[in-house]
């Protein structure tokens, strides 16, 4: 693999770049994705990281405090209200969203530095890799692979654990939408319509993330379906946001609640 060199990035009145972490209840993950970002080829100086703590009863709290440089409180609901509180508070051009649960390749940050700040690129993305590769994740995995073929339409398919984006075409799109369900989704789609955008897929942007989630692959895709179709169709956005948990997701359950939608 390519080795990408440290980037020494001038410090203008604070950092160029701004790490946004959500958290709830992430104390047995958030450590090693905080020590992983520490460890990143570029100065400490050039980048800030920031978490947006949605109300944890763990220690998530006091873990994150070692390490970041801004840890917030959430104010607007959601996945993707916690990650545009994040970015309210930023101080970077550069803004680069991602979860608790992943780690990072050393070179992830100058990767993301040379497309966007050297390249100029709007936003740029890599490979998201599962931690633990079970059949369920290689699946998905393999799944996701066609979301290259996109590329040549300039439509990149952004996976919010590994998402960096220029500030003022994060700005020009409004952010993300105070949703849970295809919060990466939705901002992908907007930067895509939006038009005029240049993006950047490097295979040296590397994260490694948790598939604690891809346990039952049926669950998953329902939850998949559920989310695209109140997207698509009912344009519900309050249904994504409070979507059934993955635990309660079943074929009969989605039945009825398309059902009500259709009523």
């Amino acid at each position: 693999m390519t080795q990408i060199d440290p980037v020494d990035l001038p410090l203008r009145d604070g950092p160029s770049i701004s790490v946004i972490i959500p958290a709830l209840n992430e104390e047995e993950t958030i450590k090693s994705c905080l020590d992983s970002l520490s460890e990143q080829n570029m100065g400490r100086d050039a980048y800030e990281i920031i978490v947006v703590d949605g109300n944890s009863s763990d220690n998530t709290c006091d873990i994150a405090a070692a390490y970041a440089d801004k840890l917030i409180l959430q104010n607007r609901p959601g996945i993707g209200g916690a990650r545009r509180d994040g970015a309210d508070l930023a101080d970077g051009h550069v803004l680069v969203f991602t979860d608790a649960d992943t780690r990072y390749n050393p070179q992830w940050l100058s990767a993301i530095a040379q497309s966007i700040l050297m390249q100029k690129y709007d936003a740029s993305t890599g490979p998201t890799i599962f931690s633990e590769m079970t059949l369920q994740a290689m699946l998905l995995q393999l799944w996701r692979m066609q979301y290259h073929l996109f590329h040549i339409f300039n439509y990149y398919r952004i996976i919010g654990s590994n998402m960096a984006v220029s500030r003022d075409a994060y700005e020009r799109v409004s952010g993300h939408r105070a949703i849970s369900l295809l919060e990466d989704y939705d901002l992908s789609m907007r930067l895509f319509l939006n038009g005029g955008f240049r993006f950047h897929y490097d295979p040296r942007q590397i994260v490694y993330t948790s598939s604690r989630r891809m346990q039952n692959l049926l669950t998953y895709t329902l939850i998949f379906l559920y989310g695209h179709y109140h997207y698509h169709i009912t344009r519900d956005y309050n249904r994504l946001l409070q979507y059934p948990k993955f635990s309660e997701m079943r074929l009969a359950s989605m039945m009825a609640m398309l059902g009500e939608a259709e009523e």
